[in-house]
């Protein structure tokens, strides 16, 4: 079974559920089935930035003729070491120089599979313009822009662990304490060998531009939701020298989306599913898989509040070493840290969309990982600023 299908079934029906419940208690009247919508935000997950992976949408398109242009920005904190507990990476081994006989067992043993040493805190500017060719069918460009560096979160981030009990030093606070504040390094390890090394921050690196289309197929009734259908492809650029590698995967990406949404007084219920394919895979997953679920609460017609999950497959595709450590007393197995980064990441935002008119819309809020200790996003900042005429 797709792990994504076992982390995300539960959720699924607590939603249909509380839908059902709102859907009966709505008067005769029609509620309109779209709203302000979900955060179009990815679960910023470092290693796949240079992929396309597509955001929550909502089904509802541009009017024929209308346009919209908006920036994004996204900083996110992320911090991984999956050799602890049993060998730790440290500030010691850091500061003389990561190499690849860190990340061997503590027993000087090959660790199959996957391993990550990541301290990052990654920006993601992205400018978007999306137009209505129809009343049903949307056209979008998008182009990103990153930077990857040491940050300023993670002094921030170890004071709210201490507030709420969890040991920076322990499984649960990711050893963050052996490691130096706001530093940077990107290193992901593949059977021993180093698929990416690098402590060279970077500032507003261009990514691959993407574009979208995104058709309504019906908006919906007092049963019926509205659904819609997406299709989006970035372009590749073979020019990956450097840390462009970190950017830009330098295949051409498509993915698919299936959007829902259903309005029930004052509340909306966002659904959607999809997958994204790469072209160009540079050892890692070729494929991922995205779910999402959002309820939007109507404040007021130009404020809105939302919750959204989302699910996102691992970007690690399973190896023999991952199957090996489900074995009990296998000599040999690999440990099982690998494991855990085939766990889908499963994000939380949270945070408020607002309209003046029908022109300037303002969206912000934050996102917390809550999957998993070493497949994890761990802390976003998010907000998107857009213009519509």
């Amino acid at each position: 079974m797709d792990p994504c299908d076992q982390d995300m079934r539960p959720k699924h029906i607590l939603f249909l559920l509380i839908g059902l419940l709102g859907w009966s208690g709505v008067s005769s009247a029609r509620a309109p089935n779209t709203g302000l919508g979900p955060f179009e935000v990815r679960t910023h997950y470092p290693v796949t930035h240079q992929f396309l992976a597509l955001r929550p949408e909502s089904p509802e398109t541009l009017p024929k003729g209308a346009a919209r242009l908006s920036y994004g920005y996204a900083v996110a904190n992320s911090f991984y070491n999956t050799q602890a507990s049993s060998k730790q990476i440290t500030t010691t081994e850091f500061n003389r120089g990561l190499t690849t006989s860190d990340f061997l067992d503590e027993n000087r043993n090959l660790v199959r599979g996957f391993s990550l040493y990541l301290d990052v805190e990654t920006q993601r500017h992205t400018l978007a313009w999306r137009y209505g060719l129809t009343n049903a069918l949307e056209f979008s460009l998008r182009m990103p822009v990153l930077t990857f560096g040491g940050g300023f979160m993670d002094p921030y981030i170890e004071k709210v662990h201490d507030m709420i009990g969890v040991s920076n030093s322990s499984l649960g606070g990711a050893w963050r304490s052996y490691s130096p504040r706001n530093s940077y390094a990107f290193y992901v390890v593949k059977d021993g060998e180093f698929l990416y090394a690098s402590e060279e921050a970077f500032t507003n690196v261009a990514g691959e531009p993407s574009a979208g289309l995104k058709w309504n197929l019906t908006k919906g009734g007092e049963l019926i939701p509205a659904i819609s259908f997406k299709l989006e492809y970035k372009a590749g650029n073979t020019d990956r020298s450097g840390v462009k590698q970190l950017v830009r995967s330098g295949g051409d990406d498509w993915g698919h989306y299936l959007l829902f949404s259903k309005g029930f007084g004052g509340w909306l219920a966002y659904f959607g599913d999809g997958t994204t394919r790469f072209g160009k895979n540079n050892e890692l997953a070729s494929f991922l898989r995205h779910r999402f679920m959002a309820l939007e609460h109507r404040w007021s017609e130009g404020l809105s509040l939302i919750y959204q999950q989302m699910s996102q497959t691992s970007i690690f595709p399973k190896t023999s070493a991952t199957l090996r450590v489900r074995e009990a007393n296998v000599v040999g197995a690999q440990e099982q840290r690998n494991f855990a980064l085939t766990i889908p990441t499963s994000v939380i935002a949270i945070g408020a969309k607002t309209r003046w008119g029908s022109q300037l819309h303002w969206d912000v809020g934050f996102i917390q990982d809550y999957s998993n200790f070493q497949n994890e996003t761990d802390f976003v900042l998010f907000t998107e600023l857009g213009w519509q005429w």
